[in-house]
C-alpha cells in the first residue's frame, strides 16, 4: 500500500510541502490506486497538466488507452507523479505513453531529483521487457532539459512538443486585467456594451450541448480533436470540475467554451464561436469570465489551451499576454 504524508485540513487534503528540501538517495517508483492521494497530489503540484488528472486518465480509457497511476519516492517522501496510458492490440501491450508528464512537487528541482525521476519512470515501464515508453516530459524546453533527458537514457524523437501559455490568477483582479493587452481590454469592453448574458454551467446537458457544437466545429472547418468518448469519460470522472461558459444574445448562444480544473490549474479545452459571437467579441468576454471564476475558485494558475504558431486564435490568446512556456519535445526510452 503507497504511504502518503498529507496534512487534512476541513474541506480539503494538501501534501506536507517539500520545496526546499534536499534530495538523496534514489528514487522509487509505486503504482497508486487510490483516487483521493490522486486528487492530494494534483492539489500539491505547483502547476499541474491536463494529461496527468484522474479525469483525463478516465477519457483516454473510453477510447483504448487504459492506465497505470505511478507515484515516485525519495524515501517516505513523494516527489512526483504521473499517469502511465498503456496502448494495446488484441490484449498485447504495445507501448506505454507519458503525456506532459511526470508532474514534479518541488517548484524548483534540482537536476539530481529531475533525473531521478526520469531514470525510476525508465526502470519502471521505458525498458525493452516492459515495451517501449513514449514521453512528452513536463519539462520546459532548455539545454539542460535536453541533457538530462539524454543522461537518463531517453532518445529524443521531436524537437516540438506541447507549447501554451498561463495566466497567474494570484494577483488581484484588477493587476491581472492590467496585465492583458490594451486590445483585449478595448474588445472586452466591446463585447460587455452588447449586452450579452453570461451563463456558468457544470450539468450534464449544457455539456451534450458543447459537445455538440464541437463535433460541428470538427466537421465545418476540417480538423480534429478530442472526440465524443473521451470528451464525456472526462466530465464523467470528475463532474464538478468540468465548467461550461456559455454565452446568450437576443436568447441565443453566440458562444462557449469549456474549462477543466485539476489541483490548482485550470484550462481551457473546447470552444465554440458563431458569427455574431466572434462580431461582439465574445472571446473575450468568455476568456475574462472564465479567469474570474477560476480564481474565485481557487485555481492559481489558468492555462489558455495550447499556442500554435501561425493560428490566428493564437493570436488572441496571446492578448491576454500569457507566460508561455514549451515543453521539451518527444522522446522515447526502449
Amino acid at each position: 500500500m503507497t504511504v502518503l504524508a498529507i496534512d487534512v485540513a476541513p474541506n480539503s487534503q494538501r501534501l506536507l510541502a517539500t520545496d526546499g528540501q534536499q534530495f538523496s538517495g534514489s528514487i522509487v517508483a509505486r503504482v497508486s490506486t487510490s483516487d483521493a492521494e490522486w486528487r492530494a497530489l494534483m492539489d500539491a503540484a505547483p502547476v499541474g497538466h491536463m494529461p496527468q488528472d484522474l479525469s483525463y486518465a478516465a477519457g483516454k480509457a473510453a477510447t483504448g488507452w487504459p492506465s497505470r497511476r505511478l507515484v515516485f519516492y525519495a524515501g517516505q517522501r513523494p516527489v512526483a507523479f504521473a499517469v502511465v496510458l498503456e496502448f494495446r492490440r488484441l490484449g498485447i501491450k504495445l507501448l506505454h505513453r507519458v503525456n506532459r508528464g511526470p508532474v514534479l512537487l518541488d517548484a524548483a528541482p534540482s537536476d539530481e531529483l529531475v533525473l531521478g525521476v526520469y531514470r525510476a519512470l525508465r526502470r519502471t515501464v521505458g525498458r525493452l521487457w516492459t515495451t517501449p515508453l513514449l514521453i512528452a516530459p513536463a519539462l520546459e524546453k532548455t539545454e539542460r532539459s535536453v541533457a538530462l533527458l539524454r543522461e537518463a537514457g531517453y532518445i529524443r524523437r521531436e524537437a516540438d512538443s506541447w507549447r501554451s501559455g498561463r495566466i497567474d490568477l494570484r494577483p488581484d483582479e484588477h493587476q491581472i486585467w492590467m496585465g492583458f493587452a490594451s486590445t483585449f481590454r478595448n474588445r472586452l469592453r466591446k463585447a460587455e456594451r452588447a449586452g450579452a448574458e453570461l451563463r456558468i454551467a457544470d450539468d450534464a446537458a449544457t455539456y451534450q450541448w458543447m459537445i455538440a457544437r464541437h463535433v460541428e466545429n470538427m466537421r465545418d472547418k476540417q480538423f480534429r480533436a478530442a472526440g465524443p468518448d473521451l470528451l464525456n469519460a472526462l466530465r464523467e470522472a470528475e463532474p464538478g470540475n468540468m465548467l461550461v461558459f456559455q454565452l446568450l444574445h437576443g436568447g441565443a448562444a453566440v458562444a462557449a467554451m469549456s474549462v477543466l480544473r485539476f489541483g490548482r490549474t485550470a484550462e481551457y479545452h473546447v470552444g465554440w464561436f458563431g458569427p455574431e459571437g466572434r462580431s461582439i467579441n465574445a472571446g473575450n468576454l468568455l476568456m475574462w469570465s472564465a479567469v474570474r471564476e477560476m480564481k474565485r475558485r481557487g485555481v492559481t494558475s489558468f492555462d489558455l489551451g495550447g499556442l500554435r504558431i501561425g493560428d490566428g486564435y493564437t493570436q488572441f490568446k496571446r492578448t491576454m499576454r500569457p507566460v508561455e512556456y514549451e515543453l521539451a519535445g518527444e522522446w522515447i526510452s526502449i
